[in-house]
């Protein structure tokens, strides 16, 4: 046997030799201490070869360190999809550790209970069964009598003898079929070379058979779920482990674990799979990818994607500017002109809430899908639920579900994520209960790691310990200012205006101008006046708003003006991005700094990809302020820069979220800092009150605001929330409307909070897939 001595100029080179090496150090009745060290010197010289990373496995085995085997097989499985000898070393390794019913779980599922089927999948061979069997025998008679140790190498030449009287009753667990040679009596057989050779090959199949399978109807018993699913893989020309779709990605920098994990989906779970990962770490990154790859190779056509009414505008930006895919949103003007036409759409982004109503859940239901996902997935969470059943009776194919936190109040929402995902893999909610929970407590399972062996087959779920990722730091500051007196009248003018409005033409006739002109004059007087001029130009018979763009004009520089030239000047040197929302405002600044000498690059949707370019390049080589709007440092880097100012305080905070993580996000190192200009008495600060005093907004991941939102059960973004509420026409009604609206943030905020706790508790930091 080869030790760890030897020269170095003397050890094999390339995989196959080191695998015989390592083969042959097994078949020595002794197995050495050395054999573990002799495992990662041929780890060290092929880190990624997939034989090398199974014997290093089972060379940790044979020296009880099961801690080395499951991260050798972690590797393994990260790069390879997973055949019996994984399943096999994996096994072994948990009942190393006496977690045995998980390991039984396993053998069970992969076939891999009988002494024949293990001993072909132990990379030991035959030569290593007096080994084996005694290890699997303890994982078996775990169960009938609690035994924790491994059977002694007397019982283990008992067990060869007993394997062929299995045919009497006396062994049947792990008895095969036909008898069984008494494999511990023959000599390995002789390694075979490996030889490549290419032979053309054709076959015609029948696929007839499968109509049934393949109708255009919405899944019940889901008995031909299985059959479909791998049916629809059939037509693949190449496997998943290249991605076609990382050369067409937009100015996005993905993730080692963003790229695994949709190869995994792809590859694994078949596109049928609970996103789990914690917030922060690209649920929504994950899943375009996989849809991505899913249109590139021509599988999918058809998609739906179901969210909250909160995040319907995050993912319409996020795919299209990301992916190149361009849907159509229940945000849409089309929606309202011709619903029939709106939900015959290819591509459709639609908020949940909205779907879920009886005249457009019909349209939908109507259809096939190729593809459906479900952000927020725990919204499902009740199988009586509208949102349960209209995603259960969707005809679709594939289906991703994306949760941070799946179970919010109790075990029986796994079971009815699981059915959704795949119909017909439990029997009964029943038999779930009864295996899976403490009777009386529905949050407490009866055997944590029987579960989690059950949930690796159906979910991904990556975390930021496992990821060894770590987050900056944050401190938000908010700077509040009192408008001139121009400045305040010129508001309260606007105020009343509005407010004296009809309420029919306030929420049909002038809804989204009145959204307009009221985020403008929160903005800056020079949107402010813009956006009544236009106004007015279109209204030529109420001069009254003629002469509230004048009113307007008047004021000259804002107070949030002044304050932000101080705050550039405060550290001239330093990097700091300023945000704004109106390209009126983003003019008046540009001038305004222009006059003052702060160097600064411009940002803005008008711009070409080379100016885009251009603009970074100088922002981040010669100039210390961006002026940027929302597509801002979209897909770029700008982690050279760890501060940004909110000129304007968006009333949709996942706005305010998107513009905190253009740096706030992995690998930055510094501090963040977040400074939000804002008018005292105006409905910017009631927003900005809301979000850090209720939710603690500017505390939280970037990610988790959407999450919260998620618990909101409505039909409406927040901003037509806030809206309604600053339309009120008393101060005690517009009082009570805002409180309504902070009791059901910190109750999102508080449901949020239990079910991480929840959920952390179940899957702990470090859940693997099966």
């Amino acid at each position: 046997m080869a030790q760890r001595g030897q020269p170095r100029g003397d050890r094999p080179k390339s995989a196959d030799e080191w695998a015989q090496l390592l083969e042959k150090a097994f078949e020595d009745a002794e197995r050495s201490s050395s054999l573990l060290a002799l495992a990662e010197d041929a780890l060290r010289s092929h880190p990624g070869e997939a034989l090398i990373l199974c014997l290093a496995a089972t060379a940790a085995l044979f020296e009880q360190r099961s801690d080395k085997a499951l991260i050798f097989l972690k590797r393994f499985f990260k790069r390879y999809v997973p055949g019996d000898t994984y399943y096999l070393l994996r096994a072994l390794a948990l009942g190393q550790r006496n977690q045995f019913a998980p390991a039984r779980l396993i053998l069970k599922r992969h076939r891999l209970d009988s002494a024949w089927a293990a001993v072909r999948a132990f990379p030991g061979g035959r030569s290593c069964a007096d080994w084996l069997l005694p290890r699997l025998d303890a994982i078996h008679s775990s169960k009938r009598s609690g035994s924790c140790q491994p059977a002694t190498r007397h019982a283990a030449a008992q067990s060869h003898t007993r394997i062929g009287e299995a045919q009497h009753g006396t062994r049947q667990r792990i008895a095969p079929r036909d008898p069984v040679p008494d494999i511990t009596q023959e000599a390995a057989p002789t390694r075979l070379l490996l030889n490549d050779i290419d032979i053309p090959l054709a076959m015609e199949i029948d696929l007839s058979a499968l109509k049934v399978a393949m109708k255009k109807e919405p899944e019940a018993d889901g008995g031909w779920y299985l059959l479909r699913e791998r049916f629809a893989h059939l037509g693949l020309a190449q496997g998943f482990d290249e991605l076609l779709s990382l050369p067409h990605l937009h100015q996005l920098e993905m993730l080692r674990h963003q790229i695994e994990t949709a190869r995994k989906v792809l590859k694994q779970f078949r596109g049928r799979v609970l996103l789990a990962d914690e917030v922060g770490l690209g649920k929504t990154i994950e899943a375009g990818l996989v849809m991505k790859e899913y249109l590139l190779r021509g599988m999918v056509e058809t998609v739906l994607v179901l969210v909250p009414a909160a995040l319907v505008g995050q993912w319409r930006e996020e795919l299209g500017s990301k992916f190149d895919i361009q849907c159509a949103t229940t945000q849409d003007a089309a929606l309202r002109c011709d619903p029939n036409k709106f939900w015959g759409e290819k591509r459709l982004i639609a908020s949940l809430a909205l779907a879920r109503r009886s005249e457009h859940a019909e349209q939908l239901l109507s259809r096939s899908f190729d593809l459906v996902i479900v952000d927020e997935a725990h919204q499902m969470r009740d199988r009586s639920s509208r949102s349960y059943k209209l995603v259960d009776g969707l005809n679709k194919r594939f289906l991703l579900l994306l949760s941070a936190t799946p179970v919010q109040n109790d075990l029986t929402e796994l079971y009815n994520l699981l059915t959704l995902l795949k119909p017909g893999i439990l029997k009964s909610l029943k038999e779930f209960r009864a295996a899976y929970t403490v009777s009386g407590k529905p949050r407490q399972p009866a055997n944590p790691e029987s579960l989690r062996e059950l949930m690796r087959a159906a979910m991904i779920r990556n975390t930021r310990a496992a990821l060894a990722l770590k987050l900056p730091r944050r401190e938000a500051i908010t700077v509040g200012v009192d408008g001139s007196e121009s400045e305040r009248d010129a508001y309260e003018e606007l105020m009343q205006a509005v407010r004296g409005l009809p309420a029919e033409d306030t929420r049909r006739l002038h809804r989204l101008a009145i959204r307009h002109l009221l985020g403008a004059a929160g903005s800056s007087p020079a949107a402010a006046r813009a956006a009544l001029s236009r106004f007015a130009a279109r209204h030529p018979d109420t001069p009254a708003w003629a002469r509230l763009a004048e009113q307007w004009a008047a004021v000259g520089i804002g107070a949030k003006e002044t304050a932000l030239l101080g705050l550039l000047r405060r550290s001239p040197s330093e990097k700091k991005v300023v945000f704004v929302h109106y390209r009126d405002t983003l003019n008046h600044l540009a001038e305004l700094l222009a006059h003052e000498g702060i160097g600064f690059a411009r940002f803005d949707g008008s711009l070409s990809g080379t100016e885009k370019d251009s603009a970074i390049e100088q922002f981040r080589e010669r100039v210390p302020v961006l002026l940027s709007t929302e597509s801002g440092g979209e897909g770029r880097n700008l982690q050279f820069c760890n501060t940004i100012i909110n000129f304007d305080v968006p009333w949709n905070p996942m706005t305010i979220e998107q513009r905190i993580g253009r740096i706030d996000r992995i690998g930055q190192k510094r501090e963040v800092f977040v400074f939000n200009l804002v008018t005292r008495r105006t409905l910017e600060e009631e927003v900005l009150h809301l979000l850090d005093e209720k939710i603690s907004m500017f505390e939280l991941v970037v990610g988790e605001v959407g999450a919260i939102l998620g618990n909101i059960e409505e039909d409406r973004d927040f901003a037509e929330l806030v809206l309604d509420a600053w339309l009120q026409t008393t101060d005690t009604t517009r009082s009570d409307a805002f409180d309504i609206i902070g009791q059901r943030l910190e109750q999102a905020r508080h449901q949020h909070e239990a079910a991480k706790a929840l959920d952390s508790a179940l899957f702990g930091e470090n859940f693997e897939t099966a």
